[in-house]
């Protein structure tokens, strides 16, 4: 096995590692790495952000304390400074932008110390860094105007760029935001099939970030598509992955505002009054059913008068008949 330059390179400036020390020079270049292709921009500047873990990957050789240290470093000699701008609290993902002013100072302190040994030469290397550095974490400037503040050779620059998809693969924490709605999704479609095959959750977790971070959808809207999706009888059995998420997104959206719009309109009041309407009757259909049924009570008092009055007759009748047979 070849050990020698078999693979990217990890690239670190003598000069820098000789200013801040080498452990930080190496992890201060990749954080400007990342920085340069970065698309995260807050408050004015761009940011990376990587959990410890993933930070681990591309520093192997080293424990995740050590890591951590080197970092802390960076962090107190306030080259890097630390942000957080994850939309969960939960996630506690920590964000980086590099100071590039402290940068440039702590140079320009290291060429005062050096004025005996080639002054001019000294100073003419230093201000074009810190100059291109400053603007490189500017977001208004574009990236071809960001010079590395460290060399990056051309040897070693383009097998870079041609096997960066297999060396600069994120991983993502199990506790990161993006994680979590993948495995919110994964977990949705165990409900509906128990043995659904376990995904690649960095694959998922990695559309979930392109959604937040190109498609501009926050945490909320992407949790109600999972489970709207998952509870929609269509949807459920075509949403299998955060790609395909990601994918119908906007097709989801509208069919949700349409299904919305339906709703409201089957509970409008105006809907009400059209279902339960009651035919106005008029009021002169009215009289007259109440004179019909005063007809009818007269009608019925009227022959239970006659009836009484023949049987007394009746009986008068026989009474009479009587009084004559006793004489």
């Amino acid at each position: 096995m070849n050990l020698l330059i078999n693979e990217p390179p990890l690239q670190v400036l003598p000069t820098l590692a000789a200013e801040i020390g080498l452990n930080n020079a190496i992890v201060l270049q990749q954080v400007h790495y990342w920085l340069r292709v970065s698309t995260n921009n807050r408050d004015g500047h761009k940011w990376v952000y990587k959990t410890i873990d993933e930070w681990h990957e591309e520093f192997p050789f080293w424990s995740k304390r050590t890591l951590e240290r080197v970092i802390q470093s960076l962090e107190d000699l306030e080259i890097l400074v630390a942000g957080n701008y994850n939309k969960l609290k939960m996630d506690r993902t920590k964000w980086y932008r590099i100071k590039y002013e402290t940068l440039c100072k702590l140079h320009e302190n290291a060429s005062r110390q050096n004025d005996g040994m080639q002054p001019d030469k000294m100073t003419e290397s230093k201000s074009p860094n810190c100059q291109e550095g400053n603007r490189q974490n500017d977001v208004n400037v574009p990236d071809k105007m960001a010079v590395p503040i460290t060399r990056e050779y051309t040897e070693t620059t383009t097998e870079t760029t041609q096997r960066k998809g297999n060396s600069r693969k994120r991983v993502y924490d199990e506790s990161s935001v993006h994680y979590q709605l993948a495995n919110r999704l994964y977990q949705k479609i165990l409900i509906d099939d128990p043995s659904f095959k376990q995904p690649n959750m960095n694959t998922w977790a990695d559309s979930i970030r392109l959604m937040m971070e190109q498609d501009n959808r926050t945490v909320e809207q992407i949790e109600y598509l999972i489970d709207w999706s998952q509870e929609n009888q269509f949807w459920k059995s075509n949403i299998l992955s955060t790609k395909k998420l990601r994918e119908k997104a906007t097709t989801l959206i509208r069919q949700i505002k349409a299904d919305k719009a339906k709703e409201n309109n089957v509970n409008s009041p105006s809907n009400f009054r059209r279902q339960g309407r009651t035919e106005v009757v008029p009021e002169w259909f009215n009289n007259r059913n109440e004179e019909k049924e005063n007809a009818k009570e007269t009608t019925v008092e009227i022959g239970q008068e006659i009836d009484f009055e023949a049987e007394r007759q009746k009986i008068l009748k026989k009474l009479g008949s009587a009084k004559e047979n006793a004489k």
